[in-house]
């Protein structure tokens, strides 16, 4: 005879209330796709709900199933096929739980890419994460062969030749590496561990399994409503054919909003909650630019300015929910390695639905509007981008 005892009320059960509590945030999401902020078009919906399931996909990943950080294991947060708060293509993003009070060390190669840093995020009194300390390769020392280690801890090591200090209110990081010929490239490869190594795990209990679904609701329902937040601001100062004076656009400078040339973008800037942006989770070494654009047939988006001095830069465009369309199929991007520059240094993107006939052409993936995003890393002063829209019988 089994010993297995069940309750008199299921319903009752703390992990039946968790699972609810998960199903009501996924619901909650739901409705952010479809409310008058949300999706406004059959394909916005179709993008909008396929979003939700790849959040929910990299939810259980980082919140449920990778989310002892007493032993920490990195999520590939984002893939050709799982995208959210404005994805880079050239990009490789791996979120790790972590404790402020406990150690950890961190040891790989660096491999071919172009700047990788590591990024731990700390807790606020709200519940929003901000930047705690971002180790860059240009701080790091790494050996003859690109190998390296690292020391997460609340006190500097004796011996360490790379430190990254931990606060008690550290809970998360994101290591990024950046690939311009991201097939070709070695990536880079690195592990993580707690020090000292960790007691046996001991049994999962229905506590655990309820902050964790917690935890993915939460990042399900907050990410998609930032998404459609940003989405719905930006739309309301699009750059399209209509436009007769020049476009200011808005920039992401050390991890705070900004805005100058035109009015409506100051005033774009003034609305936007600056915990949205927190929750973005950007990395102190980026620059940020960008736009929401809005095409008629025959009509194209023309990105154009000098480069700053900087590590890399990109151009690229977003959907509504700041995914990038599919990368692996259509070119959806440009970085400086790829794009075709002026005579003086200048540069100049056309983002159309059709050849446009000229260089560094961007399709649109049957898109007629959306953000379109230069980001440049480690630059110099501010950028200087313009965006216009043109009739693609101009261009030539």
């Amino acid at each position: 005879m089994s010993d297995v005892s069940h309750p008199a009320d299921p319903s009752a059960t703390i992990s039946l209330a968790a699972w609810r509590k998960l199903l009501a945030d996924l619901d909650g999401a739901a409705e952010a796709i479809c409310s008058p902020t949300g999706a406004r078009s059959p394909q916005e919906r179709a993008e909008g709900f396929r979003y939700l399931t790849r959040l929910l996909s990299a939810g259980l990943d980082m919140h449920l199933e990778h989310a002892d950080s007493a032993r920490p294991c990195f999520t590939r947060m984002l893939t050709p096929t799982r995208k959210f708060m404005g994805d880079n293509p050239d990009t490789h993003y791996d979120y790790v739980r972590l404790d402020g009070s406990r150690s950890y060390r961190v040891r790989g190669t660096r491999g071919g890419c172009v700047y990788l840093a590591f990024c731990t995020h700390d807790e606020q009194p709200d519940g929003s994460p901000s930047v705690g300390v971002n180790l860059s390769d240009r701080d790091m020392q790494f050996d003859d062969d690109g190998s390296f280690e690292i020391v997460l801890s609340a006190e500097s090591p004796d011996s360490a030749p790379n430190w990254i200090r931990l606060a008690p209110e550290t809970r998360s990081m994101i290591v990024r590496h950046y690939y311009p010929d991201r097939h070709h490239e070695r990536p880079a490869r690195y592990e993580i561990e707690a020090l000292p190594e960790p007691p046996p795990l001991p049994p999962y209990t229905e506590d655990e399994l309820a902050g964790r679904l917690a935890a993915v609701g939460s990042f399900v329902f907050e990410t998609s409503s930032m998404a459609a937040t940003i989405s719905v601001l930006a739309a309301l100062n699009a750059v399209s054919g209509d436009d007769t004076a020049e476009y200011a656009a808005l920039q992401v400078v050390d991890g705070e909003l900004q805005a100058g040339g035109t009015a409506s973008a100051r005033e774009l800037a003034a609305t936007i909650d600056p915990t949205i942006l927190s929750r973005h989770l950007p990395t102190p070494d980026i620059q940020y630019t960008g736009a929401w654009w809005r095409l008629r047939e025959g009509e194209a988006l023309i990105v154009e300015g000098t480069p700053p001095s900087c590590r890399y830069w990109s151009v690229q465009i977003l959907n509504r929910w700041m995914e990038s369309p599919d990368y692996r199929h259509l070119q959806v991007s440009l970085n400086d390695h790829q794009v075709e520059l002026n005579a003086d240094g200048s540069f100049r993107i056309a983002i159309a639905a059709e050849d446009p006939g000229v260089p560094n052409w961007i399709r649109t993936a049957g898109h007629n509007e959306g953000h379109v995003a230069f980001r440049a890393l480690m630059a110099e002063g501010l950028l200087d981008i313009k965006f216009r829209v043109v009739a693609i019988s101009e261009l030539h």
